[in-house]
Parts: C-alpha cells; structure tokens; sequence
C-alpha cells in the first residue's frame, strides 16, 4: 500500500522520448534528399546573385541620373557663360567696324574740305597715281 497525503502526490509516470540520433535512424529520407537541398540551395544563391545585379544596375543608372541633374545646373550655367563671351566678342568686332567706318567717312570728309579750301585759293593736291 502506498500512503498518499495531500502534501506528497504521486507524480504520473512520463514516456522518455527516444534521443535525436535514434530518430534519424528511424526515419526514412528520400535517396535524393541531399541534391535536391543542394540545388534549392542554388536557386537560391542564382535568385539573390540575380536581384544584386539588377540592383547594381540600377544604382548604376539612378547614380548617372542623379549626377547628370546635380552637374546640369553647372553645364548650363557653363554654355550661358560661353555664350556671352561668344556675344561680346560679337559686339567688339562689330564696334570696331563701325568706329573704322565713321573715322574713314570722317577723314574723307576733312580731305575734301581741305581739298576744297585749296581749290578756292587756286591751289590742287598732285597725287600720283600707279
């Protein structure tokens, strides 16, 4: 007879489970098993070397596209510069024509004054000719 009091309860008796290596030995696994794993192991270093190249190239093209706006402010800034520079250089060239334009009709002008004042006097220029 077993005496019992309400301190001390009897425990119920519990299975032990078998330990993991004596699992394993049971159980059945595939004769393909290991390559199967392998190859999913594959397709899936092929999935993520797939998604990084296309990052890559996508990082590629955003960074050109993000460079080409940063630097475009800097380019057109550079062609306005040129531009100008192109213009004055206009601009002078074409005042020089004219200030050699008005001082030729100028010249002219007082030669034939002066050309003029001697013919009242009786006097001529003798230019020669060759």
């Amino acid at each position: 007879k077993i005496l019992t009091s309400s301190l001390y309860r009897a425990r119920p008796l519990r299975r032990r489970r078998p330990s993991h290596a004596a699992e394993m030995a049971h159980a059945k696994m595939r004769p393909d098993f290991l390559v199967q794993k392998r190859i999913a192991q594959d397709n899936q270093y092929a999935a993520a070397a797939d998604y990084a190249s296309k990052m890559a190239a996508i990082s590629q093209v955003s960074g050109w596209f993000e460079g080409k706006q940063k630097f475009d402010f800097a380019e057109s800034e550079k062609r306005n510069v040129e531009f100008i520079k192109q213009e004055m250089d206009s601009c002078n060239e074409e005042l020089k024509i004219r200030r050699r334009t008005r001082l030729r009709v100028l010249y002219e002008g007082e030669a034939r004054a002066y050309e003029a004042e001697l013919a009242s006097l009786g006097l001529a220029i003798q230019r020669q000719h060759y």
